[in-house]
This record gives C-alpha cells, sequence and structure tokens, in this order.
C-alpha cells in the first residue's frame, strides 16, 4: 500500500515538474514577442514508461507519470529556404532603385542647371555672334557661356566618378558586414553542435540566432543552405564557392581591378589562394553595387565623355575653318583631349605605352585595347563597337600612327598577353575646357567664313545643335544617327526608364517577401492570445499535481495515526 501511494506521489512530482518547464517555455515565448527572427517553441508530453503490476491475479500496466519529450521550434525549413532566395533579389533592387534615384538627381532637368539647359544657352549665344560677329559683348558672353558648358560637363563627369568611389567604398564595407555574418554563423555552428549531444537536445535560440543571421547574409550576397547530417549548415554561392562549411568560413577580401586601378574587385581567400568572384556573385547588395559601379553608371560616365569628346571634336572643326576679327584662323575653341593609357595591372612584361593626339579634329573617341602577341607585335581591339581591328608590328622606340589618329611609341619589352588601354575620351567630359588661347583673346573666335567677319562660321557652329554628329552610333544593341541633343537626352531617358524598373521590381519583391514573411510569423510567430491559453492550462495541471501531493501527504498522515 504504502509503495502505491508513493508512486502516486512520484508522478505528481513529474507531473509538476513538467508543468512547470511548460509554463517555464510559455514564458520565453511572451518574452519574446517582439524578437526578431524568434520562433515559438513547443513543449511536446509523453508518458513515462509504465511498470507491471500484480493485482487480483493478473498482470496491469500502470502508468509512471509523465515526462517533457523535447522542446520544439515552430520552424518551417522550406519557407525559409524560399525567403532566403528572394532576398537575395530584393537586395539588389533595393540598391539599384537607391542609386539610380541619385542620378535623377544629378540629370535633374527641371532645376536650370542641367546640360541641356547649358547646350541651350551656349548655342543661344552663338545664334547671338552669328547677328552681330563683330560684337565684343557677344564675344564676352560666348566665353561666358563656353566656360558654363564646360563646368557642368566637368561637374557632371565628377559626380558620377565619386558617386562611382563611393560605391567602391560601399563594397569594401559591405565585404567586411559579410565577413562579419559569416564568422558569426561559424561560431554559432559549433556552439549548435556542442549543445545538441543528442536528438532529444534543441538549441532552439542558437538556431533562431542562426537563421536570423543567413537571412541577413541573403539580402548581402547570393547564397545557398545545405543543412549537414550533424545540425551544422554550410553556405556557398549559388555557383557552389563555399562560403561557410560548418565551422569552417572563407572571408571575402578585396583588391585592385586589372583593367581599372581605380576599383576593387572582390575575391575569397581559400588558404594561401585567392579567387576572383566579382562576376560570380548573382545577387543581393554587393551584387547590385557591383552592377550599378562597373556596368550603370560605368555606362553612363562613357556616354559622357564621348558625347564630351565628339562635341569638342566637332566644334574644334568648325571653328578652325572660320577666322577671327583679328585675322587669325586654324585655332581650337576647346582644349584638344589629351589621350589616356592605362596599363593592366596584371601585366607581366616592362614594356611603357605612350601616345599622342596625332589628329585632334577627328581621332577616334572610341575606346581601344592593345593585346601584347610577342615583344614586337599587338592585336588592337575597338571596345566601343567590340570589333578586332587587326595586328599591328611595331619596333621599340619608334613612333608611329597605330590608326584613327594615335600616334604611338613602344617601349621596354612587351610579354605576350600583356594589355593597355587606350582612348581621348577618358575622363572627357570632367576634362572638357575652354581653349586658353580664346580665354586670353575674344578676337579669335572664329565667327567668319572670311576675315572680314560676316559671321558665317557661327551660324555653322550654331548649326551644330541639330545636325546628326553621332551617324551610325551604337546605342545599346542598336545603331542610329542622333543630334548632341538627342544622344544627351538618351542618356537622361535611359536612367528614367531603369529608375521606374528599380522601383517597380522592388514593389513586386516588396509584395513578394512581405507574404513570405507574414507565411512564416503565422507558423512561427508568437501569439499572445494562444500563449494565455497555454498559461491557464499549464497553470491548472499544476495545481492539480500540487494538490495531488497535498494529498497524498495528508493519506500518509492517517497511515502514521494507525
Amino acid at each position: 500500500m504504502t509503495t502505491n501511494i508513493f508512486s502516486t506521489l512520484s508522478s505528481a512530482k513529474l507531473g509538476l515538474l513538467a508543468q512547470q518547464l511548460a509554463i517555464e517555455v510559455t514564458g520565453q515565448n511572451v518574452a519574446n514577442v517582439e524578437t526578431e527572427g524568434y520562433s515559438r517553441q513547443d513543449v511536446s508530453f509523453e508518458a513515462n514508461t509504465p511498470r507491471g503490476h500484480i493485482k487480483y491475479g493478473g498482470l496491469h500496466q500502470i502508468g509512471t507519470g509523465v515526462r517533457v519529450a523535447s522542446i520544439e521550434r515552430a520552424h518551417d525549413q522550406f519557407l525559409f529556404t524560399q525567403i532566403m532566395d528572394e532576398g537575395d533579389l530584393t537586395g539588389s533592387t533595393e540598391v539599384k532603385k537607391e542609386i539610380f534615384e541619385q542620378l535623377e538627381v544629378l540629370f535633374n532637368e527641371g532645376s536650370g542647371r542641367s546640360l541641356n539647359d547649358a547646350f541651350s544657352s551656349f548655342f543661344g549665344s552663338i545664334h547671338d555672334l552669328a547677328t552681330n560677329p563683330r560684337g565684343l559683348p557677344e564675344r564676352t558672353d560666348l566665353i561666358s557661356k563656353a566656360e558654363h558648358l564646360t563646368s557642368t560637363f566637368n561637374q557632371t563627369g565628377n559626380q558620377l566618378f565619386m558617386l562611382q568611389r563611393n560605391i567602391d567604398a560601399t563594397i569594401e564595407s559591405e565585404v567586411v558586414e559579410i565577413n562579419s555574418l559569416t564568422t558569426q554563423i561559424g561560431k554559432l555552428n559549433e556552439s549548435i553542435h556542442a549543445n545538441e549531444p543528442t536528438a532529444q537536445y534543441k538549441a532552439n535560440d542558437l538556431r533562431d540566432n542562426r537563421d536570423r543571421l543567413v537571412k541577413k547574409l541573403s539580402k548581402k550576397i547570393d547564397i545557398q543552405l545545405v543543412q549537414e547530417s550533424d545540425n551544422q549548415i554550410s553556405l556557398t554561392l549559388k555557383d557552389g564557392t563555399a562560403l561557410v562549411l560548418k565551422d569552417q568560413v572563407f572571408a571575402l577580401s578585396t583588391s585592385l581591378n586589372a583593367n581599372n586601378e581605380s576599383f576593387k574587385d572582390v575575391y575569397i581567400n581559400s588558404g594561401s589562394t585567392k579567387k576572383n568572384i566579382t562576376s560570380t556573385v548573382k545577387g543581393g547588395q554587393l551584387r547590385g553595387y557591383l552592377d550599378m559601379r562597373d556596368t550603370e553608371i560605368g555606362s553612363i560616365l562613357d556616354k559622357m565623355n564621348i558625347l564630351s569628346g565628339s562635341f569638342i571634336q566637332e566644334f574644334n572643326s568648325i571653328h578652325r575653318q572660320g577666322f577671327g576679327i583679328d585675322g587669325s584662323s586654324g585655332l581650337d575653341f576647346f582644349t584638344p583631349l589629351d589621350v589616356k593609357v592605362g596599363h593592366n595591372v596584371n601585366n607581366k612584361g616592362t614594356a611603357s605605352v605612350s601616345m599622342t593626339n596625332a589628329s585632334p579634329t577627328s581621332i577616334s573617341v572610341d575606346e581601344f585595347e592593345m593585346v601584347f602577341t610577342s615583344s614586337s607585335s599587338f592585336n588592337l581591339n575597338n571596345l566601343t563597337t567590340n570589333a578586332s581591328l587587326g595586328t599591328f608590328e611595331f619596333n621599340a622606340g619608334t613612333t608611329f600612327n597605330v590608326k584613327d589618329g594615335f600616334a604611338v611609341t613602344i617601349s621596354g619589352a612587351a610579354v605576350s598577353g600583356d594589355k593597355v588601354k587606350f582612348s581621348v575620351s577618358e575622363d572627357a567630359a570632367s576634362r572638357m575646357s575652354v581653349s586658353s588661347k580664346i580665354t586670353a583673346d575674344r578676337q579669335k573666335i572664329a565667327a567668319g567664313t572670311t576675315t572680314n567677319a560676316d559671321g558665317g562660321n557661327a551660324l555653322r557652329m550654331a548649326n551644330l545643335q541639330n545636325e546628326l554628329a553621332f551617324n551610325s552610333v551604337t546605342w545599346s544593341s542598336d545603331a542610329g544617327s542622333f543630334t548632341f541633343d538627342e544622344y544627351y537626352n538618351a542618356v537622361v531617358s535611359t536612367i528614367g526608364i531603369e529608375s521606374f524598373s528599380a522601383q517597380a521590381i522592388l514593389r513586386q519583391q516588396e509584395g513578394v517577401m512581405l507574404q513570405l514573411n507574414s507565411r512564416r510569423e503565422s507558423i512561427s510567430g508568437v501569439s499572445i492570445d494562444e500563449e494565455m491559453i497555454k498559461m491557464i492550462k499549464f497553470q491548472q495541471a499544476y495545481n492539480a499535481s500540487a494538490r495531488m501531493i497535498s494529498m497524498v501527504d495528508e493519506m500518509l498522515d492517517t497511515l502514521n495515526r494507525m
């Protein structure tokens, strides 16, 4: 009899402890109702192993109480993977929307300070000069408007480049943040593995923290998650490049771009080797910043440089044919552009290439690249049109015309595979200026077709605004003809279209993410109402177990008095 009483006491005690634990878990849920990434925890009960009992000639199974089988978090792995997959597109689109909005401000046509306004004022001043070709006030005004035009070009070019530089700095910051996240994930992998010695144990809070970091990481860079058999995870890029292998972390780094020393490429470090992953990153904020820096803004800046360089050439070509009121002729109105040469930082040879502008009024504004095939030959490619221009032989130290007005001198020893880029339009927008000969003496402005200053040449220069100066120019995938105004307006229109597209895609992604997060909240989120119902239920069960103990105590008192 006493044995049975003590068995009852044990069962009541176990019930008391189990309900107490359940109340603790409910309290944990309530306390974390606003905690980011927290998953609701649920207690699972199971009956203890029963014992055999012989009574009235038969064998019976009698329960021995209750125990907590597990404390599981409410989590849907498939849903979490969906959130990850959508996160990288959301991250890249957020970046593009933000930066395109900055570009719209930079090219704000309604501000009265745009390049279109500067062009209109400049050509209006030339029309005034054509009407009064000997007028000194008109010449002074033309120089003022020309300096305003060049200043606007300079400002636009510099702002675009500074935007690229700022993005480049942000890319470095993003790499630091990604490394911080992967390091924390690796440490959490180790902690989870250590705190889950058997399947019965679940390090739920650690798992939530890990998921929260993985979700944050998925917005920064495209990742795939692999669930390992020991409850650790591995993370790779979409192309399979490993970022985290359980507790092993592969850090990212940045290094100078081989083709542009101003900006950084992204590398992943694996032991003593480094792999360039700039082109293999497929999504996330990092991809967004890389695309905006190298592709979008780079393309806009290239077009502005081509616009500036072509305008300088076309205008100078007409100006050189006219005469100033002092009889001068053959002068440039704008400062002719020098050739910019860039040697690839990965070149193995000692070759040094220098170039001069041998034909200021007809030199090509395209970007070119030499690819050396030997110490005395190179292939020439037009990077603007993607055309191969053939193979050229040279003697080191000898100056020769390579093509399209470029006079080149190559010294030192080239190695096959070495590369050199060159162009007169490189940084043309930021380098544009009015010729010092013109600013020093306004009489040298060549308004006349003869020394009589008839205004005919000024009229020719004014008509340049509406002439098809860009013949068979490639715009995106289409070739066509453009005036200077049309070409610039195409740049502005492209920015507006891309900005609108980024906003539309982001709105769509925000809708998708809202739906996914709402589903996650319905599965894993904490409901105060539900937790209070649980609290009451567990409290009643706790009180019942306590009452059972009290009753057993009374029974034992009765036995002691007998």
